[in-house]
């Protein structure tokens, strides 16, 4: 049997799973834990074919996974319903040569749960939720928000992996870095990825004085480090403000690439960095799946839910008697959650956690 043969006959043997994935960074990454339980299974077979139907946001993320044979970007607008799009859609897939056997629908809406339907795949998982049970063929209940387990154990429980086993989430590199990051020699020089923005709203958002004064701390430990703040076109305004925030003679060491860089190339640039500073966001999370040293900050939401899954991260959060709130927007007006979270703490913690680096010989990731 020839080599193409071999290969066309072990993919007409794999279990062919589709994915439906959730819409933000973050909850996105907290799925490959089961994707990667999924795709080591022992099923008596070969690892199966996975496939994630995914928005254009979230793309990035699966096709830096190891463990994703194909992305399918989703056309649907965010919050739409879209009925005819979704039908089309299950219309594509149902055609296919290679029929999907089982799939997995990890938002719990209703309308998510539709295209598996329409399209007639045989398997259909996914928590119970919104009336939907109808349209699942395993549907799990939906443990109560005080009951809810983090956010790793509860995409694993879909694929039946016992809470505690699902594998820590794993992304690679597969852009080039951004040319703006290089010095003159063409060297990647060691520096600092800030993320200091968060999409879901101020609550969550240390102050731009405080990613300002780490920064600033960073960079005069080594006159040859630089800066790069990230994050979306949202984010623009806010990396401008903590650049002006830092003595002049650093901020030529700060590349801001906020809605300048793909969420591809964001992932490598992230994978490069000596160390990552960030709020609760969907940066933070990359940064955990590449193993990059970094110092997470919580304000409103809660670590313990939606820690990043690394032995490199450190977490700040103060656990004050009013948080976690998991509000947008202080309900109290002050913020002190993140306002008393000091620069100081969080640099301290930086610098021990760079030095820890530096003595065991761990490269930069």
């Amino acid at each position: 049997m020839s080599k193409d043969a071999s290969l066309a006959f072990r993919l007409s043997r794999a279990e062919r799973i589709l994915v439906v994935a959730p819409h933000w960074v973050g909850d996105a990454v907290m799925t490959l834990g089961l994707l990667q339980a999924l795709k080591t299974q022992d099923s008596g077979r070969d690892a199966p074919h996975i496939s994630v139907l995914c928005s254009k946001g979230v793309a990035a993320v699966y096709r830096a996974s190891p463990v994703v044979s194909e992305v399918i970007e989703a056309p649907f607008a965010h919050g739409g319903l879209q009925f005819n799009l979704r039908r089309q859609t299950a219309r594509l897939l149902k055609q296919r040569q290679t029929p999907f056997t089982t799939a997995y629908i990890l938002p719990n809406s209703f309308k998510t749960a539709l295209i598996p339907f329409w399209a007639g795949i045989l398997n259909r998982i996914g928590y119970g939720a919104e009336g939907r049970g109808l349209l699942l063929t395993k549907s799990w209940p939906k443990p109560s928000k005080a009951q809810k387990p983090a956010m790793l154990d509860w995409y694993g429980r879909l694929g039946n992996v016992a809470a505690g086993e699902v594998p820590m989430p794993v992304l690679l590199p597969v852009a080039q870095l951004p040319s703006a990051l290089k010095n003159a020699s063409g060297e990647i020089p060691d520096f600092l990825a800030a993320a200091p923005g968060a999409e879901f709203g101020p609550a969550k958002r240390w102050p731009q004085a405080h990613f300002a004064a780490t920064i600033a701390a960073y960079l005069a430990a080594d006159p040859l480090r630089q800066a790069v703040l990230l994050g979306g076109p949202k984010d623009v305004e806010v990396c401008s403000e903590i650049a002006q925030c830092l003595p002049e003679a650093q901020r030529g060491r700060v590349k801001l690439l906020a809605g300048k860089t793909s969420l591809d190339e964001a992932i490598t640039l992230i994978g490069k960095a000596q160390v990552m500073l960030t709020n609760d966001s969907g940066l933070m999370h990359v940064a955990a799946a590449m193993n990059v040293p970094q110092q997470a900050v919580f304000g409103s939401s809660d670590p313990r839910h939606t820690p990043p899954l690394s032995q490199q991260a450190d977490i700040h959060w103060l656990q004050l008697p009013c948080s976690p709130c998991f509000q947008r927007i202080c309900p109290l007006g002050h913020t002190q959650c993140l306002q008393n979270l000091t620069p100081e703490r969080v640099i301290v913690s930086m610098n021990a956690r760079l030095a820890s680096s530096a003595s065991s010989g761990k490269p930069n990731a």
